[in-house]
C-alpha cells in the first residue's frame, strides 16, 4: 500500500500546481483588467484538482485523497479571490442577482467545489 501512495503523490501535487497556476493567472489578469469580472476563475480553480487528478489515467482515487484535493482547490481559490479583492482589482459587476463581485466570487468557488467532487464521484464509480 506505500508503493500506492507514493505513486499518487505526483498526481496530487500536478492537480494542485494547475489550479495554483490559474489562481497566479487570475490574480494577474485581474490586476491588468481590474474594471472586467471574472465570473468563472474561482468556480474553475476549486474544481479543477479533484477533477484534472481523476482524469489522469484510469486511476481509482480515493475519496478522503479527492477531498483534499478539494480543499486545496478551495483554499486556493478563496486566496486568490482575497487577493484580488486586497489589491482593488475586483471592481467589475457581478452577475445580477449577487450583492458584489466578493460574494459572487466565494458562492462560484463553492458551486466549483461541489462540482469537482461531483465529477470526481462520477468518475469514480
Amino acid at each position: 500500500m506505500a508503493t500506492q501512495l507514493t505513486s499518487a503523490r505526483p498526481d496530487l501535487h500536478r492537480a494542485l500546481v494547475w489550479s495554483g497556476a490559474l489562481a497566479g493567472f487570475w490574480v494577474v489578469v485581474a490586476l491588468i483588467r481590474p474594471t472586467s469580472t471574472f465570473h468563472l476563475a474561482p468556480f474553475l480553480i476549486a474544481a479543477a484538482p479533484p477533477v484534472l487528478f481523476t482524469l489522469d489515467g484510469d486511476r481509482r482515487a480515493e475519496w478522503p485523497t479527492v477531498l483534499r484535493l478539494a480543499a486545496g482547490g478551495t483554499a486556493l481559490a478563496l486566496a486568490a479571490t482575497f487577493a484580488v479583492s486586497i489589491l482593488g482589482a475586483m471592481q467589475g459587476p457581478p452577475f445580477e442577482g449577487f450583492s458584489g463581485p466578493l460574494v459572487e466570487a466565494v458562492i462560484f468557488t463553492a458551486f466549483g467545489t461541489a462540482v469537482g467532487i461531483g465529477f470526481a464521484w462520477w468518475r469514480m464509480r
